[in-house]
């Protein structure tokens, strides 16, 4: 079975599926469809989806995927018709035993549960026209906490899925500041984004035996706080790295900027 790539991609809110703000042959949306086309050929026999929008506990995990369930809308303020939107796709509850398996043979406490996908995982996805895909889709949860270690040591226990014909996705933000996108009527680029998507940049697409250590070092950063002021949208990129493992290349994928975010996207093979 051919061993399956890692992805790490930038998820934004419910309005990217607005073709008007996010035109198909803009830049943004023309990536992530590249990104769903290349999964697409891939035919994977399945997907598991950590998002930045589901944190369990400070050391357990949850899985979804044992049933069907409804999906989650977890945005507000945003216009009705986002709230009227359906991914359709399939689960597969063996899959989400898999999950489970891989976590409890390591001692971490994890649960499978009934749970629809979250934006972080649907709406991305959907843009990357991946609704009706001819795979199951299933989400792991983060850790509710912010250690860079454990979310990457997350990724290493999925590792073993990308031979078994799956796909592992990181859903995030690589730069994600929503007081700076909405506390202002600037639309100017904030003077942090460019460079912190940078020190991403050079961690990732650096030396694949250094990879681990320098997303493990972007805690250091002087612009981490302005860049991530909580970390849930960067703990994606760190499971991501730790299932793509030191021998994986690593390929942005898209790099785009919008006043206090970043959409950069990486693929590991």
């Amino acid at each position: 079975m051919t061993t399956m790539p890692v992805y790490f991609v930038s998820h934004g809110g419910p309005n990217l599926l607005d073709d008007t703000e996010y035109p198909p042959n803009g830049a943004i949306a023309s990536g992530l469809r590249a990104i769903g086309d290349e999964i697409k050929a891939l035919s994977p026999r399945g997907m598991v989806v950590v998002s930045g929008h589901w944190e369990a506990g400070a050391s357990s995990l949850q899985v979804s995927g044992i049933r069907a369930e409804p999906l989650i809308y977890d945005f507000y303020g945003f216009p009705a018709l986002y709230y009227k939107q359906q991914f359709p796709h399939t689960v597969d509850p063996q899959l989400s035993q898999r999950v489970a398996e891989l976590f409890k043979a390591q001692n971490v406490p994890i649960d499978t549960v009934a749970r629809g996908l979250d934006h972080g995982a649907w709406v991305v996805l959907k843009k990357a026209g991946l609704a009706n895909a001819p795979f199951p889709i299933i989400q792991l949860s983060l850790y509710k906490n912010e250690s860079m270690d454990m979310h990457v040591q997350l990724g290493e226990t999925l590792a073993e899925l990308k031979k078994e014909g799956i796909v592992v996705v990181g859903s995030g933000m690589a730069v994600h500041n929503l007081r700076d996108l909405f506390g202002s009527r600037s639309t100017s680029l904030r003077s942090y984004v460019e460079p912190f998507d940078k020190q991403i940049e050079q961690a990732v697409l650096g030396p694949s035996s250094e990879r681990k250590n320098g997303v493990l070092q972007l805690k250091q950063s002087k612009l981490l706080r302005q860049a991530h002021p909580t970390l849930e949208h960067l703990m994606p990129l760190h499971v991501a790295v730790g299932a793509a493992g030191d021998q994986s290349k690593a390929t942005k994928m898209l790099e785009a900027y919008q006043v206090s975010m970043s959409w950069s996207c990486y693929r590991f093979d």
